[in-house]
This record gives structure tokens, C-alpha cells and sequence, in this order.
């Protein structure tokens, strides 16, 4: 590192890498020239130039050296840790976030318009409805923090949270706050209008590691002069990553020998620094692979003894979030057992042929029937026909027998006279 004084007496510039960064610093060995004939340069003009040189080379290495990092963003905490206030309560917000050398500058942002704050702390002594609104902040080399929406209420009772938005497995607190602090008791939180938890004495109640379960409206009440109930707060839990789904390489059966692949399926819906995922294989009960950072598992030669149901099991570092996929079913048989291709093409031709020849008789069949009902039904007709036809002539003889004994009674009375011939 080069003095106050080395920095006076060594006026030319040269630059080396260190740590990332490009530092320009003036510099030249003594043995190189006489100083005597080098200008004199004002100690308050080096160190200007110095700052500049080391100001441009932080730009340089940040944004040409390093272009894949991803641009940090700022972060809002709050004390107390409190989204929803009373009137002339106190509450503070600080920014965290990276910053320019030699620069703690942060921006404010009050509903998307800047103030005059450019502290990394921003206090507020004694809240009013003109504090209501989303804050976000910003420091030299950051991006916008995500907003913070503050409530500034004026009630008896109202239900403090730790925020509105929150990744699954993070924790919730919520308090059941009395204006002016005044001391509550028996006191009813809910979710979605039905009972959470009661507490006689505490207010604060904490769900250490909130699910997707844990989205809907929560609202408290609790006693004090009189029983009062707060207004509702929408809390909304993001899923960090789906539950897995375990696949295998193969389908069942598998043959035996084989090389099976299973994969445990899911992805993190949120990106953040350094998080990361880890992975569990089971079979039954029986644990073939715990927490690795690899999504895959290869049984390298199947077995019958591979039979079984397999599962897989996703979980986060922490061990806050932890998921399960849906069971797998796998069977490994051996080559007797595996019935041969060419048996199930001989069976669907046998299977197609039978089909044909069912169809064929079918056909013959019905035409068949349809001649013999044809032939029936003429048979039917001519019969009909030639009874009406023998019932017509029988009425014909019925009607002309009267008429022919009539004529033969007519002639046995009337006298026959003899022929002429015999007359005489």
C-alpha cells in the first residue's frame, strides 16, 4: 500500500488488477528517473485525481469485468416489524443494499415520488394518514427494493403483521395491537372467518413455517373495556417451488438387467441468491439417496428386488419447505417371465382372422334370414289367397245347390208327355 507521501512523489499513472477492481494509482520507481525535474503537483489535486481514478475504475470492473452478475436489489425492514401502525405511533424503515465507495446515499420513494430522505434510515416520529402508502428505496448500485406498504389506522384494535406477501416457509407473527397500547386479553385470531388460535394473555401468535394453506383474510378480537375486533388483512403465500413428480426412464415391466433412470421433477418458481434445492429417493420406507443436490437417481442394474413403489422428496436447505411427489410403481421381471413379441403378434392376427370370420358368417347369416323371410312371407300370402279363393267358391256351391234341387223337384212334378211316334 503507497503512503500519503509516496503517492506525492510518484506522479505517473499505472494501473493493476486486485480483487476485481482496476485501481489507477500514480506511481514510478525511483530509479527510473530524477525527481527534481518533474513538475510539483498540488497534494489536494493527487488525491482528486486518485479518487477519480479509483471512482471509474469501480464502473469499469463492475459493469465490464463482472456482466453476468445479476443487479442486486434493495431490501426494506421495518422497526417495529409492523405493515399496519396507529396514528402518532413511531415506526422506522431502513434500506440495506450495496453502495459507491465512499457513498451511503439512499433514495426514498413515498408512492413512486422521491423525498427528501437520503439516509439509509427513514423514521417516522409520529405517524399520520399522510405516512399511508408504498415505500421502496434504492442505494448507488442496487435496484428498487420491493414496496412496503404502510397503514396508518386510527381504530381500538387492529391486527399487526410482518408483511402482506411471503414466500412459503417463511414465518408470519400476528399481533393484536389496543390503541395506545392498552392491554387486551382472551384474545381470537382467524383465518378466513374461522378460529386460528386463542390466547388468554398473549397477543402475539407466530406460524413458524406458513404452506399455501395459509393464504386468506386474518383478523383478530380480544377483550379490554369491551370485546373489539380488528378489520381484516390479506396475507398471500407465492409457492417457492410445485411439488415434485418422479418419472422413470422405463415403463413397466421392466426386464431385468436394464439401467433405469428416475428423475425427480420440479423447479423454483422464485429466483434468490444462493438458494437451492435437494433431492431424496425412497422406496418403501427404505432410503436410497438423502438431501443431494443432483434431481436424478440410476439404478444401474434392475432387479426383481427393485420391485416396489418409489417416491421422491424435494426440500430446501433450511428444511422449511419440504414436498413429496406421488408414488411410483415399478416391476422388474426376468426374461422367462417377459412374454416374447413374436407370441403378442401371433395372438392379434389369430384375434384379427377370428373377427374376419365372425364377420363373414355374420353377413352370410342375415342374408339368409332376410331370404327365408321373404319366402315366408310370400308363402303367407299365396296361402291366404287360396283360402279366400276355396271360402268363395264354397259360398258359390252353397247358393247354387238350393237352386238345383229346386229345378229338380220343378221337373219330377211336371208331366212328361210321350213322343209322337209312340202316340200313334
Amino acid at each position: 500500500m503507497l503512503s500519503v507521501a509516496s503517492f506525492y512523489r510518484f506522479p505517473l499513472a499505472y494501473f493493476s488488477v486486485s480483487s476485481n477492481y482496476i485501481f489507477f494509482t500514480l506511481c514510478l520507481p525511483q530509479n527510473l528517473i530524477n525527481y527534481s525535474d518533474l513538475p510539483f503537483i498540488p497534494l489536494g489535486l493527487l488525491f482528486s485525481l486518485l479518487f477519480l481514478f479509483r471512482f471509474l475504475s469501480f464502473f469499469l470492473s463492475f459493469f465490464f469485468f463482472n456482466p453476468q452478475a445479476d443487479p442486486v436489489k434493495a431490501v426494506i425492514t421495518l422497526q417495529p416489524p409492523w405493515v399496519s401502525v396507529f396514528q402518532e405511533e413511531s415506526v422506522t424503515l431502513w434500506c440495506e443494499g450495496p453502495h459507491l465507495p465512499g457513498d451511503s446515499s439512499t433514495q426514498w420513494f413515498l408512492n413512486g415520488t422521491a423525498t427528501q430522505t437520503l439516509t439509509p434510515r427513514y423514521r417516522i416520529a409520529a405517524a399520520s394518514v399522510n405516512d399511508n402508502g408504498e415505500y421502496r428505496c434504492q442505494t448507488g448500485l442496487s435496484v428498487l427494493s420491493d414496496p412496503i406498504q404502510l397503514e396508518i389506522h386510527r381504530d381500538w384494535l387492529i391486527l399487526q403483521v410482518s408483511g402482506r406477501v411471503f414466500t412459503e416457509g417463511e414465518p408470519l407473527t400476528l399481533r393484536c395491537h389496543g390503541w395506545n397500547n392498552k392491554l387486551v386479553y382472551n384474545v381470537l385470531f382467524y383465518q378466513n372467518g374461522t378460529v386460528l388460535k386463542f390466547s388468554p394473555q398473549n397477543s402475539e401468535f407466530t406460524i413458524l413455517k406458513t404452506t399455501l394453506h395459509h393464504n386468506g383474510i386474518y383478523h383478530c378480537s380480544a377483550m379490554g373495556k369491551h370485546r373489539y375486533e380488528s378489520a381484516g388483512v390479506s396475507i398471500t403465500i407465492k409457492e417457492l417451488f410445485p411439488a415434485p413428480v418422479l418419472k422413470a426412464s422405463l415403463s413397466s415391466p421392466i426386464l431385468e438387467g436394464h439401467v433405469v433412470n428416475l428423475s425427480c421433477e420440479t423447479k423454483l418458481l422464485l429466483q434468490r441468491p444462493g438458494l437451492q434445492l435437494y433431492f431424496s429417493f425412497y422406496m418403501g420406507s427404505k432410503t436410497l439417496l438423502s438431501r443431494n443436490t443432483s434431481s436424478e437417481y440410476q439404478i444401474l442394474t434392475a432387479k426383481k428386488e427393485d420391485s416396489g413403489l418409489y417416491w421422491c422428496e424435494a426440500t430446501t436447505e433450511d428444511g422449511n419447505v419440504v414436498k413429496r411427489s406421488p408414488e411410483l410403481e415399478l416391476q422388474v421381471v426376468g426374461p422367462q417371465t417377459l412374454t416374447p413379441v413374436w407370441f403378442h403378434v401371433l395372438f392379434y392376427v389369430a384375434m384379427g382372422m377370428i373377427f374376419l370370420v365372425d364377420t363373414i358368417f355374420c353377413m352370410i347369416i342375415h342374408k339368409e334370414l332376410q331370404r327365408k323371410k321373404k319366402w315366408n312371407l310370400e308363402i303367407s300370402l299365396y296361402s291366404g289367397l287360396e283360402k279366400r279363393v276355396d271360402s268363395y267358391l264354397q259360398k258359390e256351391r252353397d247358393l247354387e245347390e238350393p237352386k238345383y234341387q229346386e229345378l229338380e223337384q220343378l221337373q219330377e212334378k211336371t208331366p212328361q208327355k210321350p213322343p209322337e211316334g209312340e202316340q200313334q
